[in-house]
């Protein structure tokens, strides 16, 4: 089988576990405690029936939770998410403003994770048992260890309020005009620095472990021994043959951690006021805008089953010994 035909065979089931993932975090979020409704009329005390029958009706909640699955299923199937309750705008628009901001933070951590995780794992297996590898080791275990949101908080402290070298939350200086687009870029990257750093060193923590522990496998292998023996210089024995194999478990791992990813990121972009979908997500969630809440749910979704394909697909290119069957 191609290459080309597993990848078709692949988006033919991902279409059905799409439509499944959507009506199950549907009935989630409907099945979750809280009315809409009486939300948004924003009173604490008793409100008349008449007036939250109103309500319901007005935004749809009337309907049986099935028949309003496919009422928002036919729209979507037409490109429409649908009108958020809070903003009274397109949820598309909304996500839209925001999603830029999310990927902006998840691809920078990524690849910087990524590359901090090989170089650091492949130097603790080769030099196993040594004081490199043992440093990166305990400090794999303990940025594994550490909840994100303790670590964004005492990033926070340390090097927003007691140093004051960063800035501690937004995406730019509120006030300020800048004298030019250099300077504004300056700015935002400043704004970057913090949230990018606290999810590099919770990810790195994931992936060093899983780089090192992968790696020490493929040296104990027959082949790499041949290759030795063979007066290969061992440079070439490391990065050609015993890294590219490394890799792999690596590669599908990374393929099933966008959700992880996300969820994570979500509370750092809380914690660091990040306009994106973890914080956006966040705040529609409290004052529970269905609409809004299942866009948020089905773009997840994409990025997730994507990610996945993608993993596949990166898994052939790394390995050509695999064959589809």
């Amino acid at each position: 089988m191609t290459l080309r035909t597993y990848v078709i065979r692949r988006l033919i089931v991902i279409v059905p576990t799409f439509f499944f993932i959507s009506a199950l975090v549907f009935t989630i979020i409907h099945l979750a405690p809280g009315d809409p409704s009486r939300i948004l009329i924003g009173e604490k005390g008793r409100v008349p029936q008449e007036i939250l029958n109103y309500y319901r009706a007005k935004l749809g909640l009337d309907q049986p939770v099935v028949v309003q699955y496919f009422l928002w299923l036919g729209s979507f199937l037409q490109g429409d998410l649908g009108y958020s309750f809070v903003n009274m705008r397109p949820v598309i628009g909304l996500i839209g403003e925001r999603v830029r901001y999310t990927l902006e933070l998840m691809l920078i951590a990524e690849v910087i994770s990524v590359a901090i995780a090989v170089v650091l794992g492949v130097i603790a297996a080769v030099k196993h048992y040594s004081i490199i590898d043992a440093i990166a080791s305990t400090g794999a275990l303990v940025g594994y260890s550490t909840p994100n949101f303790w670590m964004a908080l005492m990033a926070i402290m340390l090097f927003a309020v007691q140093l004051r070298w960063l800035p501690a939350s937004g995406t730019r200086t509120l006030g300020i005009t800048f004298a030019s687009p250099i300077d504004a870029l300056f700015d935002h990257l400043k704004h970057l620095v913090l949230p990018v750093s606290v999810l590099v060193l919770l990810w790195t923590a994931y992936l060093l472990r899983m780089v090192r522990s992968s790696m020490l496998e493929v040296l104990g292998q027959d082949y790499i021994t041949t290759a030795r023996a063979k007066g290969l210089k061992e440079r070439i024995v490391i990065y050609k043959h015993a890294l590219r194999n490394a890799l792999l478990p690596v590669i599908t791992y990374e393929g099933y951690s966008v959700g992880y990813l996300f969820a994570g990121e979500s509370v750092i972009e809380y914690i660091f006021s990040w306009p994106g979908l973890g914080q956006f997500m966040v705040d529609m969630a409290v004052l529970r805008d269905y609409p809004t809440l299942m866009g948020l749910g089905m773009i997840i979704a994409i990025m997730v089953l994507l990610a996945n394909l993608s993993a596949d697909v990166a898994y052939a290119i790394a390995d050509p010994r695999i064959r589809y069957e």
